[in-house]
C-alpha cells in the first residue's frame, strides 16, 4: 500500500519527467508521410499545419487541441496542483482542475491512435507511406506520465493538512 508521502513524491517525479519529456515529443518529428515520392518528417505542429494547408481545418484544429494543447494544460495543472500541495491554498479549484485531468485521461491520445491508423492504412505502395518516428514514442510518454500521475495522486490528498502528508 502506497504512503500519502509516497503518492506524492512519485506524482511530482511524472509530472517533471512528462514536462521534460514535453520537449523532444514537440521537437522531434512524431511521423514521416510520403506521398508521390515526396518524404517530409512532420512534427506534432508540422502535421497540423500539414492538415491546415491541405484543407482540413476541422481535423488540424483536433490534432493541435489533442497534440499539442492538452498535454502542455495537463502537464501545466498537474504541476500547480502539485505545486500547491499541502497548502490550503485554492483546494477547490485544485479539486476541479485534478477531475478534469482524470477525466481528459486517454483522449490526448487521439493523435498516436490517428497515427496507429494512417501507419496500418497508410501503406499504399508506390503512392504512399506513414512511419512512426522518436517524437511519437516521446509523446506516448507524456501522456502515459500525466495518466499515472493523475491516477497516484488522489484527489482527497488536495484537501489533508501539511503535516499529515509528511514523512
Amino acid at each position: 500500500m502506497m504512503t500519502n508521502a509516497f503518492r506524492v513524491s512519485a506524482a511530482k517525479a511524472l509530472v517533471t519527467t512528462g514536462a521534460l519529456l514535453y520537449i523532444p515529443s514537440n521537437v522531434l518529428p512524431v511521423m514521416t508521410m510520403t506521398v508521390a515520392g515526396k518524404t517530409q518528417p512532420l512534427t506534432v505542429l508540422g502535421g497540423a499545419k500539414e492538415l491546415w494547408d491541405s484543407n482540413l481545418p476541422a481535423i488540424a484544429g483536433v490534432v493541435f487541441l489533442a497534440s499539442f494543447v492538452v498535454p502542455l494544460l495537463k502537464v501545466a495543472s498537474l504541476g500547480w496542483i502539485l505545486w500547491l500541495h499541502g497548502t490550503d491554498r485554492h483546494q477547490g479549484a485544485r479539486n476541479t482542475i485534478h477531475r478534469i485531468v482524470h477525466r481528459i485521461g486517454s483522449w490526448s491520445m487521439i493523435d498516436i491512435f490517428l497515427l496507429s491508423v494512417l501507419a496500418a492504412v497508410g501503406q499504399l505502395g508506390a503512392l504512399g507511406s506513414v512511419t512512426a518516428e522518436p517524437g511519437a514514442i516521446y509523446f506516448c510518454a507524456v501522456m502515459i506520465c500525466c495518466l499515472l500521475a493523475a491516477e497516484i495522486y488522489k484527489p482527497r490528498l488536495i484537501w489533508e493538512s501539511q503535516s499529515a502528508t509528511a514523512p
